[in-house]
This record gives C-alpha cells, sequence and structure tokens, in this order.
C-alpha cells in the first residue's frame, strides 16, 4: 500500500508542476531549486526530484549536471518547428478521421464544439474561444482512432498550450476564428481531404505567423 501512496503523490506533484508550466505560471528558464520548491509544495526533496526527472523526459524541464534544473526555454525555431510537427500530425489525423467508418460521428462532435466556439466568440471570450478551439483539435485526434499518434499529440499540444500562454495573445476575429473551425468541418464532412488539410494549414500558419512574430528568444520574466 505504501508504494501505491507514493506513486499518487509523485503523480499529483508532477501534474501540479506539469500545469504550472504549461499555463505559464512557471516561466521558460525560471529555476526550480529542489529546495524551495519541496517546501513550497510539501513534499520531501526525493518526490520533487523524481516529478522533475519526469518532465525532464516530456521536454519540460531542461536538467544539466552540477546545476538547478530550470523550465525548458524556446527560441523562434523552436516554435516554428512545434508548429511543423503539429501541422503534420493534425494532417494524418485528419486524412486517418475522414477514411474511417466513424467520419459522421467524428464531424457530430466537431459540429457541437464549433457551437460551443461560436458561443464564446459572440461573448467575447478569448479565454473560452482558446478552449474550444484546443477542444477541436484534441478532437480530430481523438477521432483517428490512432493511440499512437495521439500520445505524440499530447506532448506537442502540451507545449502549444505553454507558448501560447506566454505570448501576448490579442483577441482578434473571435466569430472569424470560429466560422474558420465551422468551416474545417464542413470539409471534413464532405470527405475532402486535400481542402481540410488546406484549411487546417492557414489556420496553423497562421498562429504560428502571429506567435513568431511576436516571440522574443529567452522569454523571460
Amino acid at each position: 500500500m505504501q508504494s501505491i501512496e507514493t506513486k499518487s503523490l509523485r503523480e499529483r506533484v508532477i501534474n501540479m508542476l506539469r500545469t504550472a508550466i504549461v499555463n505559464g505560471e512557471l516561466k521558460p528558464g525560471q529555476p526550480l531549486a529542489s529546495t524551495e520548491l519541496s517546501s513550497q509544495i510539501g513534499v520531501s526533496q526525493a518526490t520533487l526530484r523524481d516529478a522533475i526527472h519526469a518532465l525532464s523526459a516530456e521536454g519540460l524541464v531542461e536538467t544539466v549536471a552540477y546545476h538547478v534544473p530550470t523550465v525548458k526555454r524556446f527560441t523562434k525555431k523552436d516554435i516554428e518547428d512545434l508548429f511543423k510537427v503539429r501541422l503534420m500530425l493534425e494532417a494524418f489525423a485528419i486524412r486517418e478521421v475522414i477514411s474511417s467508418d466513424n467520419v459522421q460521428e467524428a464531424v457530430a462532435d466537431l459540429y457541437k464544439i464549433c457551437g460551443e466556439m461560436k458561443s464564446a466568440a459572440e461573448a467575447d471570450s478569448l479565454t473560452e474561444v482558446n478552449l474550444s478551439d484546443r477542444k477541436f483539435h484534441d478532437a480530430v485526434i481523438k477521432h483517428s482512432g490512432n493511440m499512437l499518434l495521439a500520445n505524440l499529440w499530447n506532448t506537442v499540444s502540451q507545449r502549444v498550450q505553454q507558448v501560447m500562454a506566454l505570448r501576448n495573445q490579442t483577441k482578434g476575429d473571435l466569430p472569424q476564428i470560429a466560422r474558420n473551425h465551422i468551416e474545417i468541418t464542413q470539409v471534413i464532412e464532405n470527405q475532402d481531404v486535400e481542402k481540410a488539410i488546406e484549411l487546417l494549414n492557414a489556420h496553423v500558419v497562421f498562429v504560428a505567423d502571429v506567435t513568431t512574430d511576436t516571440w522574443i528568444d529567452d522569454n523571460t520574466e
């Protein structure tokens, strides 16, 4: 029973730190000193070191021998590479969704999320639009039915969320963002693979360009 409790505590610490990093509460380059952080969280240094090691394996923390671990920094090149990989994964997922037997189920799910996004846009809520946006793209991956793809996507989407939380966000045209996702869904419904990927590419490239244009390397506060 003790090992189960220890594992549970370890997972809670990993989740706590992961959330703080992904949401931008812990900034790139910020040191994760085991003495201070373990005292702040209320866990042993050994448990904290174990959690940091796990987050290092996920690519969220940088560890160098004889140095204090830090939250991973992003350069513009890192972000460009991140969005390229994101696009490749989503394009593959769209192909899988359209060629599957459950394409109509996927479309129904995507339309539901688009409805939530449209309502959030009409309410002028950037936070809720962003939440629906993440749900939409997560759903595309989910409906591909490819578990390996889903695991790869989890890592990539975490980093995208981290970058988006760190950059200075402007609202832009929220209703247009919602319309873009409705259009993507309509093309998936029509099972037009190339058009769906074309629209996805335009959406992701736009977000990537806006992000990199406003990004300063070694973004720390």
